[in-house]
């Protein structure tokens, strides 16, 4: 890797703190660290919204505006290239790091955690590493940070205060919402890990998923993006790998649709359990709605799942 990802996502914070006003963001600092709210004080926008996720990629991935038809009316969709799908979703989107000091509580996702090594064990797996005396860490909470977290970031991760670029989104937020459908490609990625897949092997990841429709409530936001994933978005995959009967097994038992929890809308599940709702449902339904994995090795194309547009449209509230 000719530069670190976190000098890519720190260009692109720059030219986010530049545009401050054309974003709709508000830029400050606490503890010295630049903080660049994106929607929690600040309305923040879908452009913004595609800033973020490029910034949760690493700077390694392309994040363009697309759309997704149902029922003759085009919700918005985004759409996500990668050509270094391990690093940018696995060692950077991924939401691996869970900060809590004092009441704080964010679910961070960025090249920060390449620093950190948040979790340790993916690093390890994964087998990759940097340094940077900058760093990008995306923020997903309710609350403006601290100086103490500020300090706990700051050491975690090696780098200076000042040097420390902090991005918060509201799950409730337009760019909160937008960023969470550019996770398509990563949601993938970690199903296929979890079934023992060697991520190693894969070159390429595409992927195309709504965006779901605001609420000014976290918890109900939740559910919708979780719905917009898992059963409207669509995966395409680059491989090289030695075995396409292997793989096709692989690839069966990879979208939502291979769950036993398939057909039950988080947009409802929130209303019953609240943010139980993570721990109500089988945590193989955590998948792409689609997926399809073409092995370079011998040219076989796998595709399995579907796209189920009645909860779409529940969720994206369609009367």
């Amino acid at each position: 890797m000719p530069i670190s990802m976190n000098k890519l996502a720190t260009r692109i914070a720059k030219d986010v703190i530049d545009r401050e006003e054309e974003l709709k963001v508000l830029v400050s600092r606490v503890g010295k660290a630049v903080l660049i709210d994106a929607g929690i004080k600040a309305l923040g926008s879908f452009e913004m919204g595609i800033f973020v996720s490029k910034m949760c990629l690493g700077g390694l991935a392309d994040v363009i505006k697309t759309y997704f038809t149902i029922d003759d009316i085009h919700l918005p969709a985004v759409a996500v290239s990668t050509d270094h799908p391990i690093e940018a979703c696995m060692a950077s989107q991924l939401a691996g790091w869970r900060i809590q000091v004092g009441d704080f509580f964010a679910n961070g996702s960025g090249p920060a955690r390449a620093l950190a090594k948040k979790p340790k064990k993916l690093f390890e797996k994964i087998g990759y590493s940097e340094t940077s005396d900058e760093a990008v860490l995306v923020l997903e909470t309710e609350k403006i940070p601290t100086e103490s977290v500020v300090e706990y970031i700051s050491r975690e991760t090696g780098v200076k205060p000042e040097n420390l670029y902090l991005v918060l989104v509201s799950p409730a937020s337009i760019a909160g919402s937008v960023q969470v459908s550019a996770r398509i490609v990563e949601t993938g990625l970690f199903k296929l890990d979890t079934l023992g897949f060697d991520l190693k092997s894969v070159k390429y990841g595409f992927g195309v998923c709504p965006v779901a429709p605001l609420q000014g409530d976290a918890l109900a936001m939740a559910g919708k993006t979780n719905d917009m994933l898992l059963y409207g978005g669509a995966t395409y995959y680059l491989v090289d790998y030695p075995d396409d009967s292997r793989l096709k097994e692989f690839v069966e038992k990879t979208p939502s649709a291979a769950s036993k929890d398939y057909g039950k809308s988080f947009t409802e599940l929130v209303k019953q359990f609240g943010w139980d709702f993570l721990y109500k449902v089988d945590p193989s339904i955590f998948a792409p709605a689609v997926i399809a994995v073409n092995n370079i090795k011998t040219g076989a194309l796998f595709k399995a799942g579907k796209v189920n547009y009645n909860i779409i449209k529940k969720a994206a509230g369609i009367l």
